[in-house]
């Protein structure tokens, strides 16, 4: 579909239909209806919300069927005040609305002869009235709960169905996911005072912000509105704090030290003593009035300086370095500054400025030395600006400008040749450095929603424009340069069978330009009833790639000798891949008050979601092929071990063997994208819910849940050492030969796919208790099992990958164990992100004399890895050794030992002349000190534990103190 085409659909939207959309992407939403005593509408009564904190207020009329709906108003807490002539007017104090929800308040007016007035407290839900699965994350929750990192997003575990994960990309340092549905993290779609804050490159968060800076969050997991896009999985909306009527501020500082922590699980084995550790958090914030009820502002700043160490063990390869402590620093600093005026009593502006940089490094772990390690460098920037205007009493209007740059750099801290061990140890250059990456975009969004009356039935509808252009995106991937060698044997004099050297420059430039377009029906059926009926339309351009100079996309065109499904794409196929112009999404969701009290409530959806089709899984690498002259300028490869011209074995440093690639003045690319590579990836979701409010304390949630993953992008060697009847197919001197020669790393280059499928089924159980005012609770527990061809998750891009198993990772990176056939059932099984059983419970307590107390469990079953033959050999020739053990029918058929986690959090404040107070805390994480063993090998033997680079924490405290004022 062509630009003008797109364009032309969004005008017509937005000419033939009256438009409404509650803007609350950045916003939240109120609702209900005004009722005389006898249960009959009233319209034409005057509502007004005031928020208390800033004095803003605005005022709508009831409607026909006495119903009213404010579409997008500031996170906050309201008074809620309704009038009518000859009634009692009525004032709901303490009205907490929430980002992203839209909340239900009816009242009930009562004839009056005089003017009389009539005040109410009004109580946040307990329960979930929406079709969407998800939680909220307020206030008093980001400020309470145990929060290791203060970075806010981690707390989006506490939805149902959710597991933090590391973000594996190099150029994310110290960040976590919110793993969902089967995936890793990379298919939430981030979105910050409405502006977009998804990584185009990765998927997953860009920019951070920091703990004070943040006023709430919703993670929603399924089912979402149509208003929310760009993702197959889930949607995280955060509004950042706006400063208020009073001069408020906090200045803060988090402290740990290695006196504090326990030693980690690795430097027991290792028999080494505790190792160095610190850690300073510190930063403050300020906000008030510039002009009392009309303009505010509001500013945070942050640093972050960690200085920790892990312990080397190559398990005897090196003895020299076994125990070797190697130093981790770490450096983060956040800045965010905001203002805010009521331009008219209808009109509200804002400006948001969000920086972050940091330094970190790369590849840390205790399988590789120093000299196997980068540096790591991020600058972030954005600018946002937004204006809200209200039209006449029920339209509104919500426009979004966002500007953002990212950029960033990791070096390489040694050019010596890196070899690689069966048991995961590494030394040399780092295979991923150097390396850069850089992007910036610029957004615009505009919502509009208007509220009707049609056939005596209340619809609300929704429609919006959102335009996103990105000039730069790309990077510099010239990795590899000093040699990649696989060694045979866990031995320094080890056999090597294959080296790869890389050559030349690998600019790469992947622009994009987005447009969607969304229409929504809010339909009330009856008061107890209403449907949500949608369609969301995405396209993007920037991904039709001409491959037409790429020698790898001739040879595969034109051949006819080999016809697997994946060589068959590419016969005939166009020189320019397309971009994908087939992506409507269409949303259907329900709920049902069953009694009409809002205490028991049915809900539920269907609908289709499409994902952003991010670079690095699709067309960034390929179009290194096509742009650059990097590649692969030596190849060598031989399962025994590599032979010496003498028939001794080869070994790193010694005269390489002969090139078993052609001469060439360009390097032979290692990169080539299917035509199904730009079929955009998508999820179908099917969920049934219902809601039970038991009692004025507690609320219960259930819910099933399905998504079906369709058209997931994957890379994977697709040059096997096989004949065209499946049999090894050797040279005449008996050594293998792969099908198609003269191409990178010895012909074993790699093809960017489409076809990739999962699926994941839920089942959630949930609750959430709050007893007066004193103790609030919430938790889950998740019945699930996700499964696919895509192993690392249901959103991501690597069959195998060394963060989940190493060996198979090292043993066949990006091979699938059938390389004719990667959607054979065998290999189909449980994901690497599935987990079986997961429970998350959170609880803030208000003890006396101004004690608080909070605590977090998280725990999840086991994850699962592939039993791979015990010698791992390539039993069926095809020069992968990833081949399945004797009577193991299928991948990924073993569990390893589960993960369970406790923090908790003991506060003191100390309160003086208001708002004057300090707050001493006290933060143990993992209290219980449990191992958490991860990246398990072929036999289930871990790798890593609690407190090694990026898996979590061993037993530590922090200590802090935050002054308020």
């Amino acid at each position: 579909m062509r630009i003008g085409r797109v364009i032309l659909l969004s005008s017509l939207l937005l000419l033939m239909f009256p438009l409404a959309l509650f803007a609350q992407a950045s916003g939240a939403g109120l609702a209900g209806r005004v009722t005389d005593q006898t249960g009959g509408a009233l319209p034409g009564v005057s509502v007004t919300a005031t928020n208390i904190a800033t004095g803003f207020n605005r005022t709508v009329t009831t409607a026909a069927d006495g119903g009213y709906r404010f579409a997008s108003l500031q996170v906050g807490t309201y008074n809620v005040t309704v009038g009518l002539a000859g009634f009692a007017s009525v004032t709901a104090r303490n009205v907490e609305l929430n980002v992203a929800t839209e909340r239900e308040l009816n009242f009930t007016l009562k004839q009056a002869a005089v003017k009389e007035q009539i005040t109410v407290t009004a109580e946040a839900p307990l329960i979930e009235t929406s079709p969407s699965v998800g939680t909220v994350v307020n206030q008093r929750e980001l400020e309470n709960l145990p929060l290791n990192g203060r970075q806010f997003a981690n707390l989006a575990s506490l939805a149902p169905g959710t597991t933090l994960s590391r973000n594996t990309d190099p150029t994310k340092p110290n960040q976590l996911t919110v793993a969902l549905n089967g995936g890793s993290g990379r298919n939430v779609n981030y979105v910050v005072d409405g502006g977009d804050n998804t990584d185009d490159t990765i998927g997953g968060a860009l920019q951070n912000y920091n703990l004070e800076a943040v006023q709430e969050f919703k993670i929603q997991t399924m089912q979402y509105k149509a208003e929310y896009g760009r993702s197959s999985g889930g949607v995280l909306t955060v509004v950042t704090k706006t400063g208020t009527n009073d001069f408020l501020g906090s200045a803060y500082g988090f402290f740990r030290d290695k006196s504090l922590n326990e030693k980690t699980k690795s430097e027991e084995l290792a028999g080494v003593p505790k190792s160095d550790y610190k850690r300073k958090q510190y930063g403050a914030s300020f906000g008030g009035p510039i002009v009392r009820d009309k303009a505010h502002f509001f500013a945070t700043y942050e640093k972050l300086n960690r200085d920790t160490n892990y312990v080397v063990s190559t398990g005897g390869i090196y003895p020299s370095l076994d125990g070797q402590i190697v130093g981790t620093p770490f450096h983060d600093e956040l800045v965010t500054g905001k203002g805010s005026v009521n331009l008219t009593p209808a009109q509200f502006l804002q400006v948001r400025y969000g920086y972050q940089k940091n330094a970190d490094i790369y590849g840390a772990s205790s399988l590789g030395p120093p000299n196997s390690l980068g540096t790591v460098a991020n600058k972030y920037a954005s600018i946002l600006g937004g204006h809200t205007w209200t039209i006449g009493s029920s339209k509104f209007n919500e426009f979004v400008f966002q500007w953002t740059k990212f950029d960033n750099f990791i070096s390489a801290n040694s050019d010596d040749p890196n070899l690689n061990f069966p048991n995961g140890v590494f030394v040399g250059q780092n295979p991923n450095t150097p390396q850069s990456t850089h992007q910036k975009k610029y957004q615009y969004k505009d919502d509009f929603s208007w509220s009707s009356t049609l056939g005596g039935k209340r619809h609300d509808f929704k429609a919006g424009v959102a335009y996103i252009h990105e000039p730069v995106l790309g990077g510099d991937f010239s990795t590899g340069l000093a040699g990649q060698y696989l060694m045979l044997n866990n031995d320094p004099n080890s056999p090597v069978t294959d080296i790869v050297i890389f050559g030349g420059f690998f600019g790469d430039k992947t622009p994009v330009n987005q447009y969607s377009v969304y229409y929504q029906d809010d339909w009330a059926f009856n008061p107890r009833f209403t449907i949500n009926a949608g369609i969301r339309y995405d396209y993007w351009t920037g991904f039709d790639l001409n491959q037409s100079s790429n020698p790898i996309w001739r040879a595969l065109k034109t051949q006819r000798k080999y016809s697997e499904g994946y060589l068959k794409d590419f016969w005939n196929a166009s020189d320019t891949l397309s971009n994908d112009s087939n992506n409507y999404a269409p949303r259907l969701g329900f709920t049902w008050d069953m009694r009409g009290d809002s205490r028991r409530i049915l809900r539920g959806g269907v609908g289709r979601f499409y994902d952003f089709p991010y670079t690095n899984a699709t067309t960034l690498f390929p179009a290194s092929a096509v742009q650059s002259n990097y590649g692969v300028v030596y190849a060598y490869t031989n399962s025994t071990g590599i032979k010496n011209p003498d028939g001794s074995f080869f070994h790193p440093g010694q005269p390489l063997p002969p090139n078993q690639l052609p001469a060439a003045d360009v390097p032979p690319p290692n990169e080539v994208a299917s035509p199904t590579i730009t079929k955009v990836p998508y999820s179908d979701q099917l969920s049934l819910g219902y809601s039970w409010e038991v009692n004025p304390w507690l609320g219960l949630n259930f819910e099933a849940v399905s998504a079906w993953y369709k058209d997931i992008p994957f890379r994977f060697r697709g040059n096997p050492t096989l004949d065209e009847n499946g049999r090894p197919y050797l040279n005449a001197d008996g050594t293998p030969r792969r099908r198609f020669t003269d191409f990178g790393q010895g012909g074993n280059f790699r093809i960017w796919e489409g076809g990739g499928k999962a699926k994941y089924q839920g089942l959630n159980v949930g609750f959430h208790a709050r007893m007066s005012q004193k103790l609030d609770m919430q938790g889950f527990y998740t019945l699930s099992k996700a499964e696919g061809n895509i192993l690392t998750g249901a959103d991501e891009f690597r069959l195998t990958g060394s963060d989940f198993q190493p060996d198979m990772h090292r043993l066949g990176r990006d091979a699938s164990i059938d390389p004719l056939n990667p959607w054979c059932s065998a290999c189909t099984g449980p994901l690497f992100s599935d987990s079986t059983h997961r429970v998350t419970l959170a609880a803030v307590y208000q003890a006396p004399f101004e004690i608080n107390v909070s605590g977090i469990l998280r725990y999840h079953s086991g994850f699962p890895y592939t039993e791979i033959n015990p010698g791992a050999l390539d039993l069926n020739g095809d020069s992968y050794r990833i081949d399945l053990a004797p009577g193991v029918s299928h991948v990924n058929s073993k569990r390893t030992k589960g993960f369970n986690q406790i923090d908790v959090r003991v506060g003191k404040a100390f309160r003086f002349a208001t708002p004057y107070s300090v707050e001493l805390t006290g933060e143990i994480f993992n209290l219980l000190n449990s191992d958490n063993p991860v990246k398990p090998d072929r036999f289930g033997t871990p790798s890593g534990y609690a407190g090694d680079p990026g898996q979590g924490e061993q037993r530590l405290a922090q200590l802090g103190l935050r002054v308020t004022f």
